[in-house]
């Protein structure tokens, strides 16, 4: 991969398998669908052929489609639309497309009439409904504040991904009635992620 892209370059680099590294671990096309379609990525970018091939020929946005590659054209969007000097730029576009995300016929139904405890009941399922292959629990929950612990395969996550996730949670948060969303996440090894929301 070109060091034209570095934050994808990086991740590659870690991965046993390059692109084609943990293919049990999935998540909807909707995530893609939502992403490309504010920030796209041309054909002049280099990519992997595996994520070139997914990103000409889209499937529907119930189907389930490799995690590895979506992460990698998240990554790409950073490099290409924003570069890592400018990660609040990055932040801000994560949380606003997830709250449109959260706004489709897909999804609105889990949102809809909910506040953010009874999202947060029953995280695990719901969690289900974006990913395959990893694990989000509920470890601590109180009054307006919860920690979850996200539990994957070796450095499926970069700390990039961590700060996207910790937007899209924010944006859940709000879209469940919160108001006021904060949310804080720490990679703390190869293979867990400890997030921490709180809300008003």
């Amino acid at each position: 991969m070109p060091a034209a892209l570095p934050s994808v370059t990086g991740y590659l680099s870690r991965l046993p398998r390059g692109a084609d590294s943990y293919p049990e671990c999935m998540v909807k096309a909707s995530l893609i669908h939502n992403a490309m379609a504010s920030r796209p990525i041309g054909p002049e970018v280099p990519l992997p052929t595996s994520v070139r091939k997914l990103l000409e020929h889209l499937p529907p946005v119930s189907m389930w489609v490799p995690e590895v590659h979506f992460n990698i054209l998240m990554l790409a969007t950073l490099d290409v639309h924003f570069g890592t000097r400018d990660l609040n730029g990055y932040r801000d576009w994560v949380y606003s497309q997830n709250r449109k995300l959260f706004q489709t016929p897909l999804y609105r139904a889990v949102f809809l009439v909910i506040s953010p405890e009874r999202l947060l009941y029953g995280m695990e399922k719901r969690w289900e409904s974006f990913r395959k292959g990893s694990l989000l629990r509920v470890v601590v929950q109180g009054p307006r504040e919860v920690e979850l612990h996200l539990t994957a395969p070796p450095c499926l996550y970069a700390s990039v991904h961590v700060i996207g996730m910790s937007e899209a949670l924010r944006a859940g948060i709000d879209a469940a009635g919160g108001k006021r969303a904060r949310a804080i996440g720490e990679l703390r090894s190869e293979t867990e992620v400890c997030y921490r929301l709180m809300w008003d």
